[in-house]
């Protein structure tokens, strides 16, 4: 929670974003008809744009602005499914407004998902689709289409399209040619040199390198001859058309099903839209997909995120075995995930997926041993589920199941010693304050003794008072006030049993130390005297083990999570402090004054802390120092005259049992800018010294008092004043009757103690 005297004002100037008709018109749910796969895309057109100043916040794809303006209503599902459709392909009909930045998209299922809903979509969806839904290799297709624009396109079929394999009759003529090996037929533009050399390069890699890798430890995707829309034999397809015309960005290849043919247990072809410098981490990205479709899960087929995830993890496996130099191209995909853990881990927003492979990274490495087999037994058993589940089927492959291991993997993540196991297991570089940016608080006092810092506030980042299923909170605290004497952090997640608190900490001088687990606490108190021990940054680490249930699922805390910051001291106080009692008393014989004086220069230490509830109770014991105590006495006899006086005094150093400070802190209180600000934070204070020897007639006072902070009740009184690091105040008591009189004073002045 910022403090009002920090916000910063940000000006986005929206004015001015102009759009042209024919844009203006993609605003529409109805799809243009035209131009049609086999026209140019139309010149870009620039717009007087004013950006809002905001952070580094990176421009969604265009698939994620498609997805998210379905979920609001604006377009319907069709219309979604075209729209994903021409993103995949760069075609210019996608509206405006939702190109976004798709560079680094790898692939995309919408081919897939588009050839198998064909059958339910409506006619003029299913003509828009078609071109698209037959590999390229045939004419009618949006590649024979676009490469014959400018000179008439092939002869195809026409009328009604009830069956996509209707328009896989014919092949078009000279636009891609086979390159045979023994698993794979690779077809490529034959009038293009640097195409014939790629195709040949691909092929090494797939038939000597990623294919024996692969398949050794997964299943063989299954051959698709027979099927329509299939060119060749049983071999794996793989297409690499040709594209001289100017476009829009596409995605980098894609493996799609065949027509008429299940989303599991099916045959599947590849296609290459774009050149890419590690296209050998691409080719088994993609060949993990086609693996994957060969099994037969007993639930729904493989969710986005498992196949996105493993397939990126692919790569990396790949690489281990292959023992060439590594591109590590799935590096760069995992902050896509890390800066968005709080989403549940089936979120596919963005390019998060991809980066979503660091959690089958880590499950082939978590026993402290490599082993990637782990993923393809866990791939084998959905075939054999009872409920078809795959988290069911993840929960019980390993060990602890998701309520260990998910902790365990969120706090891998940060990559910081001493659990930066990610860097040495595959060289991974990327650390937590290189990936996280956005959820930092600064701890500070802001001027006030007591100051909680909101940790989880409702909508921020997701998080809330709850905290989505298999999602993680990331959330740094940076502790920059020296004048905070302690911390105190509120953990409202206690009692949840799927919910998990940890937390790193970075003090002074020793760098981070081992994590520590709060989950069980509701309070965890940390002292910050010491300057050569002070945390400096801490990092709390929230984890909900729960899978994701059919609306995404929460848990829910059951109060604030706050971290509180407290001028109270750990070490001690030291100061002066005087107390007094001073009197008159007469009768028939005789009359008599009277002073009794303590003082003493303390110096409390720590005894202990205790919490009752969410009240901090601190102790302290007088441990140095030194007290003084002084009796006079004055007197005259009326009968006689004789009078009578005496002065004593005494000292003796303090020790424990000689005096003491209690001071409780109620660690729940709220502080809101907006009302007076209060404090509930109670203290009594009192010490005694042996006073040996003193004037006659105080026989009583056998121990002079040098503090007391409450002269009547010996009650807790409220803090007083809102000065930081310091305690003082006094209290007066005046009593009397027909033959006496007295007063006592008390004062004390106590700062914190330096270290």
């Amino acid at each position: 929670m910022a403090h009002p005297r920090r916000w910063l004002m940000l000006l986005a100037v929206m004015s001015g974003l102009l759009f042209l008709p024919a844009v203006a018109a993609a605003y529409e749910e109805e799809v243009d008809s035209g131009p049609g796969p086999g026209a140019a895309a139309a010149p870009a057109q620039t717009f007087p744009l004013f950006l809002p100043l905001v952070g580094h916040t990176p421009t969604p794809t265009s698939f994620t602005l498609i997805e998210q303006a379905r979920e609001r209503g604006e377009i319907g599902e069709e219309t979604a499914l075209i729209y994903q459709v021409f993103a995949t392909f760069g075609d210019a009909r996608l509206p405006w407004r939702f190109r976004g930045d798709d560079s680094g998209v790898i692939d995309s299922d919408a081919v897939s998902e588009a050839t198998l809903r064909f059958a339910d979509l409506s006619a003029a969806a299913r003509e828009t689709l078609l071109p698209f839904l037959i590999p390229p290799v045939y004419a009618g297709s949006w590649y024979d289409l676009r490469m014959n624009a400018q000179i008439g396109a092939s002869q195809v079929m026409t009328g009604p399209v009830n069956y996509i394999t209707d328009r896989c009759q014919e092949l078009a003529q000279g636009l891609l040619v086979p390159l045979e090996t023994d698993h794979f037929v690779i077809w490529y533009p034959p009038f293009d040199t640097s195409f014939a050399a790629r195709a040949l390069q691909i092929s090494l890699d797939l038939e000597q390198r990623i294919y024996p890798i692969l398949t050794e430890m997964f299943r063989q995707p299954l051959p698709d001859d027979g099927l329509g829309c299939n060119p060749s034999d049983g071999r794996l397809d793989i297409y690499m058309p040709y594209d001289p015309i100017p476009g829009f960005d596409t995605t980098l290849a894609f493996v799609s099903i065949y027509p008429n043919q299940p989303c599991k247990a099916t045959p599947t072809y590849m296609v290459v839209l774009q050149a890419h410098p590690s296209e050998d981490s691409v080719m088994a990205h993609e060949f993990m997909h086609m693996i994957q479709r060969s099994y037969n899960p007993a639930g729904e087929c493989f969710d986005s995120w498992w196949s996105e995830s493993t397939a990126t993890w692919a790569i990396d496996y790949f690489e281990n075995i292959d023992a060439q130099p590594d591109d590590q191209i799935e590096h760069g995909y995992a902050h896509f995930y890390l800066e968005s853990a709080w989403r549940w881990l089936d979120d596919t927003l963005d390019r998060r997926a991809y980066g979503a492979y660091l959690w089958p990274f880590y499950l082939s490495h978590y026993t402290g041993s490599y082993h990637p087999e782990l993923i393809a037994q866990i791939f084998a058993a959905t075939e054999n589920a009872g409920s078809g589940n795959l988290f069911d089927v993840i929960d019980g492959k390993i060990t602890g199941g998701w309520a260990a291991r998910w902790p365990e993997f969120a706090l891998f993540n940060l990559n910081l010693p001493p659990h930066n196991h990610y860097e040495q297991w595959d060289a991974f570089g990327l650390r937590w304050d290189a990936w996280d940016k956005r959820s930092t608080d600064e701890v500070e006092l802001f001027g006030v003794p007591y100051y909680p810092v909101e940790i989880v506030e409702t909508g921020s980042m997701g998080l809330g008072y709850r905290i989505r299923n298999l999602g993680i909170a990331y959330q740094r605290l940076m502790v920059i006030d020296q004048a905070i004497g302690l911390l105190a952090f509120d953990n409202a997640f206690v009692g949840v049993p799927e919910v998990r608190v940890q937390a790193m900490i970075k003090r002074a001088g020793q760098g981070w130390l081992a994590p520590q687990d709060w989950t069980d606490q509701k309070w965890t108190i940390l002292c910050q005297d010491d300057p050569a021990g002070r945390v400096e940054e801490i990092v709390l680490i929230i984890t909900n083990s729960h899978p994701p249930l059919p609306d995404g699922g929460f848990s829910r805390a059951t109060g604030n999570v706050r971290m509180v910051a407290s001028d109270l001291p750990c070490s001690g106080w030291q100061g002066t402090s005087h107390w007094q009692l001073s009197g008159q008393a007469s009768g028939p014989d005789a009359e008599v004054n009277y002073t009794i004086r303590g003082e003493a220069t303390p110096q409390f230490t720590l005894k202990k802390h205790t919490l009752v509830g969410d009240v901090l109770q601190l102790e302290y014991e007088a441990t140095v120092g030194m007290a003084t105590w002084t009796t006079t006495v004055d007197g005259r006899n009326l009968q006689t005259g004789q009078t009578m006086s005496c002065t004593r005094t005494g000292q003796q150093a303090l020790t424990p049992g000689l005096g003491g400070l209690l001071i409780t802190e109620d660690l729940a209180q709220d502080y809101d800018w907006d009302e007076e600000y209060s404090i509930n934070r109670r203290f009594y204070a009192a010490g005694l010294i042996p006073a040996p020897g003193r004037c006659p007639g105080l026989d009583t006072w056998v121990q002079i008092p040098w503090l007391q902070t409450d002269l009547t009740h010996s009650d807790l009184r409220l803090w007083p004043g809102f000065e930081i690091g310091r305690l003082r105040g006094s209290d007066t008591f005046a009593e009397s009757d027909e033959d006496s009189s007295s007063t006592k004073t008390s004062s004390w002045d106590l700062q914190t103690l330096s270290p």
